[in-house]
């Protein structure tokens, strides 16, 4: 019996392996995983479309439906009956610009019944006798009540309500001073006159003529006096405070000077008041000058001497602009990197839980294929159908008008940036979720943090400081920014922009390359 011996290797039998063949087969398994996430979900329509067409459908329903972000509030406005119709068209404009004016007539019990029962939003009452109070020195106060329960709503009518009795109190004020203008021209007509009868009380008159330049200067006298008290005080003007207030001085001179012709015209001894009556001559005759300064200054210069002029910076940087977008292009670039990041995460949660539940971990570790291939070609797979999802929506987005200012290479780099750390949180969510609805329920969590403290509709300065790490562990939070500054600045995106998303990806791939490891040797 013979025994054969099985041949030994000879150094010519020896193989070896080239770097450039490792790598080759590298990149075949790679490719493998690639192929296979991208045929999955070329054989499933329905999912497609879902990734596709309902993101998109989404953005036009944004776009077609929206129209103000204002709320509309019902309001009942209540004027005094002795308010000048100007002033009662002046104001009723004024509230009008805000407010939206319901027809009917109210009194103050029935527009708070009214308020109660939900019928209005906001009633607003202007007291009686705003200018005596006004001319008194007084605070007339407009009396504004709502029945709102949405704190937004609430501080949207607050803020309304400020901007429009700022108004107001200029229109009143304004009002007030032009009557006192035209008061004051009057005045100024009648001094010239008491100013010349001043003069002739220096010569010799008779008993009569006396008398009839003391009535005239007693009529003078009303007539400033009344002119003083329509002047506002000096405390409600915002300019020229200064000369109105020398005027009232002036004023009161005037009269006080006038009463002394009254002393002397009443004894009948005018030789020894002759020089109080070139006194109050002079007196009269400074009031007029001080009157004709004050007629010939603008009222709204005295009431808002500040004024401002708006101009959006915008319009020269881009020749098509005219102000801030609308909110459907200002929001466009939120809603993109909303729809981008909620794709990724949903394939991403569900992608390593369904391969974990149909034993193909098994299957995986008997083959020459490592971890870290298996997840590069699902992230490969899933980026180039998020790149078909986002062309589509992209190209919505310019039949909807929303530009894109910037560089489309940036453009392109920042949306693969958004993918990749997005599917690296839906992996993440994918090895830690025991089954199909935890992942769903997990990535709708994400979905919800998103929303809200990315800044797509709520500012990320209102938030206090300890919920920061969670904005910016959130890619969303990130694209937000990013496509703002490119699609409607046209500018680069900060560098935190990119290094932030830089490390979402890098670490949530770390983090998932380890926990997968784990249960892959589990399997």
């Amino acid at each position: 019996m013979t025994s054969t011996v099985p041949d030994r290797p000879t150094p010519h039998t020896l193989t070896t392996t080239h770097p450039a063949d490792e790598v080759t087969r590298w990149l075949i398994r790679i490719r493998a995983y690639f192929l296979k996430e991208v045929r999955e979900i070329r054989r499933q329509p329905l999912l497609l479309i879902s990734l596709v067409a309902g993101p998109l459908l989404v953005l036009v329903i944004f776009g077609a439906g929206f129209v103000n972000s204002n709320p509309v509030l019902r309001t009942a406005l209540i004027l005094p009956d002795d308010l000048p119709v100007e002033l009662r068209t002046q104001i009723t404009g004024l509230v009008g610009l805000n407010f939206r004016l319901v027809n009917r007539a109210y009194t103050p019990v029935e527009a708070r019944a009214a308020l109660a029962n939900g019928d209005l939003d906001v009633v607003q009452i202007v007291p009686d006798n705003v200018f005596g109070k006004l001319q008194r020195g007084e605070n007339p106060t407009i009396l504004i009540y709502s029945n709102a329960i949405n704190p937004l709503v609430e501080g949207w009518i607050q803020y309304l309500a400020y901007a429009q009795v700022n108004e107001i109190n200029k229109a009143l004020l304004t009002e007030q001073t032009r009557l006192a203008q035209q008061q004051a021209r009057a005045v100024g007509v009648r001094i010239a006159v008491g100013a010349e009868r001043l003069t002739n009380l220096e010569r010799e008159v008779s008993r009569a003529e006396q008398e009839a330049i003391r009535q005239e200067l007693r009529t003078l006298r009303a007539l400033i006096v009344q002119f003083r008290d329509t002047i506002p005080p000096e405390s409600l003007f915002a300019g020229r405070g200064d000369d109105v207030e020398q005027l009232r001085a002036r004023a009161n001179e005037a009269i006080r000077s006038l009463d002394e012709v009254e002393a002397i015209l009443s004894s009948g001894d005018l030789e020894r008041g002759l020089a109080e009556l070139r006194d109050s001559r002079e007196l009269l005759l400074l009031l007029d000058q001080q009157i004709a300064i004050f007629v010939s200054i603008a009222p709204e210069t005295i009431v808002s001497p500040v004024q401002q002029r708006y101009q959006n910076i915008r319009t020269e940087a881009i020749r098509q602009a005219s102000g801030a977008y609308p909110a459907v292009v200002y929001y466009a670039p939120g809603v993109l990197a909303l729809l981008v990041q909620h794709t990724a995460v949903s394939l991403g949660a569900l992608a390593l839980v369904r391969e974990r539940m149909m034993g193909a971990f098994e299957l995986f570790r008997v083959s020459p294929a490592n971890m870290v291939q298996l997840l590069i070609g699902k992230y490969l797979g899933y980026t180039v159908v998020i790149a078909v999802a986002s062309a589509a929506l992209a190209a919505a987005m310019r039949l909807l008008g929303v530009p894109l200012n910037g560089s489309w290479l940036l453009f392109i780099l920042l949306l693969l940036m958004l993918t990749i750390a997005s599917l690296g949180v839906g992996f993440l969510i994918s090895t830690v979720a025991g089954s199909d609805s935890q992942a769903i329920q997990f990535a709708m969590i994400s979905l919800l943090l998103s929303i809200f403290f990315s800044g797509f509709f709520i500012s990320r300065d209102s938030f206090a400081a300890w919920v920061e790490p969670i904005i910016v562990i959130i890619p969303m939070s990130h694209g937000v920014v990013g496509f703002q500054d490119l699609m409607l600045r046209g500018i680069t995106p900060e560098p935190a922009v990119w290094i932030d998303l830089g490390v979402i990806a890098i670490v949530t791939f770390g983090l998932v390359t380890f926990l997968t490891q784990r249960q892959f040797r589990r399997a």
